[in-house]
């Protein structure tokens, strides 16, 4: 895990602001929550920085590397991204468990079964 630099993000659905004005900084190690009522954003803000949706403005940067930057047009694809994520209803892999999901980007970047377990645990 390495820091994720949010900054000024905004993110717009036709005339619908979705987000608007986010920055936050998650350092690395660091145990990280997004809390809030239905619709305030929090998906959105996780899809920007799994790159599964562009935002209209602001930059993404994990680690010193930038994955979006509205200023630069830099636009880092999904599967080029050190970055993953699990959605709620299993969407990505419902044959297997939470863990197991978790688990999975972990496993096939062969980190060791002991340390998989402290970090998914």
């Amino acid at each position: 895990m390495t820091n994720v630099i949010i900054k000024n993000l905004m993110k717009k659905y036709g005339k619908t602001v979705a987000l608007m004005d986010v920055s936050l900084e998650i350092k690395e190690g660091e145990f990280f929550i997004l809390l809030g009522p239905s619709g305030c954003g929090k998906t959105t803000t996780l899809m920007c920085i799994a790159g599964l949706i562009k935002p209209n403005k602001g930059e993404v940067r994990l680690g010193g590397t930038v994955l979006s930057s509205s200023e630069s047009g830099e636009f880092t694809r999904p599967q080029n991204r050190d970055a993953a994520m699990v959605f709620q209803d299993y969407a990505i892999y419902p044959h297997m468990t939470v863990y197991k999901n978790i688990a999975f980007p972990l496993k096939i970047r062969r980190m060791e079964k002991s340390k998989i377990e402290s970090k998914v645990r």
